[in-house]
């Protein structure tokens, strides 16, 4: 029904110009009342920017009757998001923005369906973006993100890394690539999420439940790699513009580059992306790690329409990997597998004005194709081990309503398929096919100083699945329902300070990995067979948090209770699998208790001295058998210092900076893992501007400190990676 929908919206005649589109404008100043040029005026959901002049002054012309929330950014001065209502005719509006060393975000999109400011978010939210951004990009999503306030990083070398959210990886972390939900075959250790970073705007991370606006998978967080807006030219000159950066990785020898061109004629915006990296063997600090490189090539396009009904957006992207295994040198000294993975997306959304409301129909397609080998000659030989393809249909058909300038929500449809084929000699999984189909709804409630959000859901989840003879397993339908619900609020003690309070409620289905498994799952080293009469999981968070972002402060403590109801996991047996010698594992189901703590710190000491430093911490418990959670990373303290003095000539914007982590010894152990000691790890890094292209020098792992991170899938036998010096050099084209 919601696919019949999205095809009438996309597919049918234009609308005529409405009577109800009208302009906003107005000028943007700082406290004294000078202008300030150059500044971004953005509405995120109309997919509509400008930028100020050299008076200060903004048009935004024939944007759709509705409320919007209408962003405002300036480099050294506080983002503002104000909402306004374009519903009896064209708008004024001026802007005082006030200075801030502290950069901070200006919008989030992902833990609400309508854009707000990110010190209001209703759930704990990172942003990750700028500068910072660019000087955390690594070979693989988990990588960029670790370090993050409760996100950790489980890596299987160096180019398979998996986000990990408050002890939750896999199946209960949802990744969209720009709002669109992907599909990576996450239920395998091996199996890291197939999105690039290297041209995004920001990322977003939702810390606890969010399956309210997207079902299952985001029972444990979300992360929302976000592409900048297209350009705009509707009203204004054409432009065209664009931005390259090349780099370098010391351990690995590994290049890399980046290069991003857009532009914009009258209604039309369009973008195009290329970006890719190749890497040697990591170097530990007493030898190398064999087979354990790595190549990628991602690409992308994206166009879009903007009239004064609405607009019309498509992105494809396509991502290549080669990823290299390093195998145990005890167990297979000669071993050298990898993986092919093959992804492609494809999204089309439409946003049409209806009166003070707009229909949004977004419509998605992806295929992830995952191919491993065994050896080189191995895939010359046409002899795959195991073939996973996976392609999934995504459809969101949702209504924005606004009562007022004060009420605004959401409520729509979505509706979800894919389809799992497997080949090659290793079975892991059934071939089947999964079809969603949910309903929810989401409200918003500006009451001044206090802002309230709630909302619902319910889904209903089909699995059929393939005969496989190797499992005596027949064909056959699973289904179940689940119904999601969130309340949060944010109360604003001062202007630069909010306490905060969520409470969530989020669920899983199973996987057909958990559903059907039997067999040596090699990502393990067990003998895994899964259970055809599992439920889904629940799970119910509580955040609570006290957040501050002011002048030359910004800080954030918080607090979460996580309690999962059907938690699904690998139970050991007695039994031992005759022909591999390895123990069997049995898929159950129990009581999972998650706690912890979050807290960070930036302070602005001077104009030229900023420090930082953060703390989290996880605590998880199986309740049903009496163990630690496994994957639960131990306490971790990082501290920064950064220097941006002031330079006269022709170098500017230096900084330098230096940093530190440490993470403690981890001992509270699942009964299937092994400790780790505590270790500290030192960087530094320096950069500026020269002659238009931006610079930067850094050095990881400053001390070459032999070190084996808890979440490494290496620590059984090979340390981290060691000294890292990476080189990064932008401009714009």
């Amino acid at each position: 029904m919601s696919l019949l929908l999205i095809a009438a919206v996309l597919l049918g005649p234009v609308p005529e110009r409405p009577e109800a589109a009208w302009s906003l404008s107005g000028r943007v100043t700082d406290p004294s009342g000078a202008p300030l040029v150059g500044a971004q005026i953005v509405i995120e959901e109309a997919h509509r920017s400008t930028t100020t002049d050299h008076e200060g002054r903004y048009r935004l012309r024939d944007v759709p009757e509705g409320t919007w929330g209408v962003s405002f950014r300036a480099i050294g001065y506080r983002p503002q998001v104000i909402k306004v209502s374009l519903d009896k005719g064209d708008v004024a509006l001026d802007v005082v923005m006030q200075r801030t060393i502290v950069e901070l975000a200006p919008i989030q999109t992902t833990a609400t369906p309508i854009a707000t400011n990110a010190l209001e978010s209703p759930q704990p939210l990172t942003v990750l973006q700028g500068a910072a951004l660019e000087r955390a990009q690594a070979a693989s999503l988990g990588a960029v993100l670790d370090g993050q306030p409760g996100v950790r990083s489980q890596s299987t070398g160096n180019g398979i890394a998996k986000p990990v959210i408050r002890g939750l990886t896999g199946n209960r972390v949802l990744v969209l690539d720009n709002g669109q939900r992907t599909e990576s075959q996450q239920w395998g250790d091996e199996h890291a999420p197939n999105v690039e970073t290297a041209s995004a705007e920001r990322i977003e991370v939702v810390r606890g439940p969010a399956s309210v606006l997207y079902g299952s998978d985001a029972l444990g967080g979300v992360i929302n790699v976000v592409a900048r807006e297209l350009p705009d030219a509707h009203g204004g000159a054409p432009l065209l513009r664009g931005r390259a950066s090349l780099g370098y990785s010391s351990n690995g020898s590994m290049p890399s580059g980046s290069m991003l061109v857009e532009g914009a004629a009258a209604r039309l915006g369009f973008r195009g992306t290329l970006s890719g990296r190749s890497s040697g063997d990591v170097r530990t600090p007493v030898g190398t790690l064999g087979n354990s490189g790595l190549e990628m090539l991602s690409t992308g396009l994206s166009a879009g329409w903007r009239t004064d009904w609405g607009s019309l957006t498509g992105n494809w992207s396509r991502r290549s990997e080669r990823l290299e295994i390093h195998e145990d040198p005890i167990e297979e000294p000669d071993a050298t597998p990898f993986q092919r993975v093959d992804s492609e997306r494809f999204n089309l959304e439409s946003n049409v004005s209806l009166g003070s409301s707009r229909l949004v129909a977004d419509v998605g397609y992806e295929r992830n194709h995952r191919r491993e080998f065994e050896s080189v000659e191995a895939e010359l030989g046409d002899e795959l081990e195991l073939g996973l393809r996976a392609e999934t249909v995504t459809a969101d058909v949702h209504l924005h309503h606004a009562a007022s300038a004060r009420v605004a929500g959401v409520i729509g449809v979505q509706a979800l398929r894919t389809e799992v084929t497997t080949s090659g000699e290793e079975t892991l999984v059934p071939g089947s096919r999964t079809l969603n189909v949910a309903a929810y709804g989401f409200e918003q409630m500006d009451l001044g100083r206090l802002q309230l959000s709630f909302g619902a859901r319910i889904d209903h989840r089909t699995l059929d699945n393939d005969p496989v003879a190797d499992f005596d397993l027949m064909p056959g339908t699973r289904d179940w329902t689940a119904v999601t619900g969130n309340a949060g609020a944010s109360y604003r003690l001062t202007e630069t300070s909010a306490l905060v309070l969520n409470l969530g409620r989020g669920f899983r289905a199973p996987s057909a990995f958990e559903l059907f498994a039997n067999g040596v799952h090699e990502g393990t080293r067990r003998y895994e067979i899964g259970n055809p009469d599992l439920d889904t999981e629940h799970s119910l968070n509580v955040d609570l948090a006290m957040r501050v972002q002011g002048a030359r402060l910004r800080g954030e403590f918080g607090l979460f209770n996580n309690r999962i109801d059907g938690y699904i996991h690998p139970d050991p047996t007695d039994e031992i699998d005759t022909e591999s010698g390895l123990q069997v594992f049995r898929i159950s189901q129990g009581l999972a208790i998650l706690r912890g703590v979050e807290a960070s710190i930036e302070w602005h000491a001077t104009d030229a001295v900023h420090l930082r430093g953060g703390i989290d911490y996880t605590w998880g418990s199986n309740r049903t058998t009496g163990q630690p959670l496994p994957l639960i990373a131990p306490l971790r303290l990082s501290t920064t210092v950064r220097v941006e003095p002031s330079l006269a000539g022709a170098i500017t914007d230096p900084w330098f900076e230096l940093g530190a982590e440490h993470n403690t010894r981890q001992d509270r152990l699942d009964p299937d893992e092994i400790p780790t000691d505590s270790y500290t790890l030192a960087r530094v890094g320096a950069g500026a501007t020269l002659g238009g292209i931006d610079w930067s020098v850094q050095v990881e792992n400053l001390f070459d400190v032999r070190y084996r991170a808890f979440l490494s899938r290496y620590k059984a036998y090979a340390d981290d990676p060691g000294r890292n010096v990476k080189i990064g050099l932008s401009m714009a084209l």
